[in-house]
């Protein structure tokens, strides 16, 4: 047998007579070898394989890769699940769609579904099986059947959050910056471009992270451009530039594409610099671009993007026969690739340049095709544009928690019939029992094995109650982990801002800035103290108190949230009345104090005042912060400390709330003897007013009355 694996190995060789047939035929070797072991994965193996056709297809030579996967992937014996799920995968992601054939790519991923067919497979090859609903999702955007795309991408980013794993959900933002770019809401898509690159950091160093957080670099830029704001664009392209240099050395091996990459962001700083009014960087940028991406297997699609750029910057500098030049090697290339954004931008070329030298007719027939073709793509386009993405996604989350309730109440319902069943079993148990004693006393028997019957039922409801215990446990220990997890790296926040303030001569400013970081993360880390200690019910007991100097710790509240105000427009104003001290715990109040300012910040327009006033009145201090917002309606009035209420409402400038604030608030004030109410008219504003308990002493020190921040 191994004899014949041998002769095997050194026919691949000499068939192929390169290092990858080597490799195969080794592999061809180690697998006679192993041909009696359990049937296992060759990850690494069909990764190899797989790379090696993508490099084929990415020089022009599609149909030689798809030979050359399948006769290597041959090779392997005995195939695992997770081969058969990549070599799918490479069928329907990378190879079909090359074609332009989208349907067969669809198939190639449905069997993959049909393969993970089963929980405990789709559990295994959770990683797999996330990307291929992503993969899907693609293919069916790509055949405009949006709305089917979209639940894919959802159903994607539901296992990737599942699993709690960034580079799986950094595959849903990826979709979701694409979608934002195509439908022109360019702020939405650089966002989601920037979270995808940092979620990207978590995955493998390979060739196809690479060339994923280059993309992202260079989509972040051609964003910023598209809605004008062009230094942001330039600031990207260097980025992108600088990392395909410091980064490609990695892949030697893949030169070629890192050459079109860099072709690529050549074209896109290109129109950045022509913005700026530097049109000779602007051309040198273009014809480099060109040059490289016109090459056999290089881009030739982004090669004629920049030609219609460069004829559209030889048509204003005047240079009419260089436009006219590019124009035909333009439509040169279109016989070869066609490209119906190519041709459009063709015809505009043509004319213009006959409209330049007089030719009317002819400038008015290329005016014609030109706008024919462009009211295609816009048609093409429509669809795609005027989808609410956002709502679909809503849609999508309310039916998944739909089922999610419909299930959880289909259990309860099967546990009330199973609790009816029992009681009617025991009733039927008691009737037969005292039946049989009135009978007999010859039916001890029966009544024993009964009794047995019964005990047995009752410790299965018992292990039922016990495993309903052990998954709420299981809840609150999710809870804590996130909590635990969250408490690292904002700890690690406090250290560093605490090493700077000690280390680093700051000004005055950043000092400030220094300052409300490190006070921000304290006090981030307490509130992770209370969610690991499950404290959402302040008591009394659990209040660590002493003195506070009210007005010390509202001044400070106050500016270390100007910047909130400063963001808005807003001006807040604070006016204290009196010196007073209070027995308190110092953060549960600060944290009450920045609950109602923010919240005041959050609701009140732009360029508004707030007003934020402290006095003591019958041995008791008051505090009043009056908004002049959106107010409160009498809807949600009774509601607006209920944390579980569901009373919560965006903020004027799109602020999302929480509804945790107000409920925890209230129970910090009565937990120190207090009480915290509100007035409020719609449309006019709220005051919000809180009344604790002043301590006996007085403070030595004294304040101006009034101050505005």
């Amino acid at each position: 047998m191994v004899i014949f694996c041998l002769f095997r190995s050194i026919l691949l060789i000499k068939r192929r007579g390169n290092i990858v047939a080597v490799i195969v035929a080794l592999f061809s070797l180690n697998s006679c070898e192993n041909s009696d072991s359990e049937k296992t994965d060759h990850t690494a193996y069909v990764d190899m394989i797989r790379e090696q056709a993508k490099r084929m297809m990415d020089k022009g030579e599609t149909e030689e890769a798809l030979a050359f996967f399948d006769s290597a992937y041959q090779v392997i014996d005995d195939p695992g699940i997770g081969d058969e799920i990549r070599k799918h995968s490479f069928k329907g992601q990378d190879y079909y769609p090359k074609t332009g054939n989208h349907y067969k790519g669809i198939l190639q991923l449905d069997s993959i579904f049909l393969i993970l067919s089963t929980e405990e497979l789709k559990k295994k090859y959770t990683r797999e099986y996330s990307t291929a609903l992503f993969q899907k999702g693609d293919l069916l955007f790509k055949i405009k059947r949006y709305n089917d795309a979209y639940q894919f991408y959802y159903r994607g980013k539901i296992i990737a959050q599942t699993i709690m794993d960034p580079c799986a959900v950094s595959e849903y933002t990826y979709r979701l910056g694409m979608v934002s770019y195509k439908q022109a809401k360019y702020s939405e898509a650089v966002n989601n471009f920037k979270q995808c690159f940092e979620d990207a950091d978590y995955c493998t160093k390979d060739f196809r992270n690479f060339a994923l957080r280059q993309e992202l670099l260079a989509n972040i830029a051609l964003s910023y451009s598209k809605y004008s704001k062009t230094d942001s664009s330039l600031i990207y392209t260097d980025k992108a530039l600088a990392f395909l240099n410091e980064e490609g050395n990695k892949f030697p091996e893949r030169k070629d594409y890192i050459e079109m990459a860099q072709a690529v962001v050549y074209g896109n700083q290109a129109e950045g610099y022509y913005k700026k009014g530097d049109t000779l960087a602007a051309e040198r940028l273009l014809k480099k671009s060109i040059a490289t991406n016109r090459k056999k297997g290089f881009d030739i699609a982004d090669a004629q993007i920049s030609m219609i750029k460069l004829g559209e910057l030889y048509i204003v500098k005047g240079n009419l026969e260089g436009s006219q030049e590019i124009a035909r090697q333009l439509k040169a290339s279109l016989d070869t690739t066609y490209n119906l954004y190519a041709e459009t931008g063709l015809n505009k070329l043509n004319w213009q340049y006959y409209d330049k030298i007089g030719k009317p007719e002819q400038a008015y027939i290329a005016l014609q095709h030109y706008m024919f073709l462009k009211d295609s793509m816009d048609l093409e386009n429509k669809k795609l544009v005027n989808a609410d993405v956002e709502k679909e996604f809503q849609r999508l989350e309310q039916q998944y928690n739909y089922t999610l309730l419909s299930k959880e109440n289909n259990l309860k319902k099967n546990y009330l019939y199973a609790t009816l069943l029992f009681s009617l079993m025991a009733i039927a148990i008691l009737l037969l029992l005292l039946q049989n004693w009135k009978s007999s006393k010859l039916n001890v028997a029966a009544l024993t094995k009964l009794n047995k019957q019964i005990t047995f039922q009752n410790k299965q409801l018992e292990q039922t109650l016990d495993d309903l215990r052990q998954s709420n446990k299981d809840k609150d220990r999710i809870l804590k982990v996130v909590a635990h997890d969250l408490r690292n790296p904002i700890g690690a926040i406090f250290s560093i801002s605490s090493i700077l303030l000690e280390e680093v001569d700051f000004s005055t400013e950043h000092l400030e800035l220094a300052k409300l970081l490190k006070t921000s993360s304290l006090h981030s880390i307490e509130m992770i103290n209370d969610l690991l200690t499950a404290n959402f019910n302040y008591r009394p007991e659990e209040m660590k108190k002493d003195v506070v100097d009210m007005r010390i710790l509202l001044h400070d509240c106050v500016e270390q949230l100007k910047f909130k105000a400063d963001e808005k427009d807003q001006k807040v104003t604070l006016a204290i009345e009196a010196d007073v001290l209070v027995l308190a715990d110092k953060e549960k109040i600060w944290r009450v104090l920045s609950n109602l300012i923010i919240n005041a910040i959050k609701f009140s327009p732009l360029g508004s005042v707030i007003a934020v006033k402290l006095l003591e009145r019958d041995q008791k201090i008051e505090l009043s912060v009056k908004d002049h917002g959106i107010g409160i309606p009498d809807e949600l009035k009774d509601r607006i400390f209920d944390a579980y209420s569901g009373a919560k409402r965006v903020g004027t400038s799109g602020e999302q709330p929480f509804g945790l604030g107000l409920s925890i608030s209230k129970q910090i004030i009565e937990a120190h003897g207090g009480k915290i109410w509100f007035e409020s008219d719609v449309d006019k504003g709220t005051t919000f007013y809180l009344e604790l308990p002043a301590a006996k002493e007085k403070s030595a020190f004294t304040l101006s009355s009034s101050a505005i921040v």
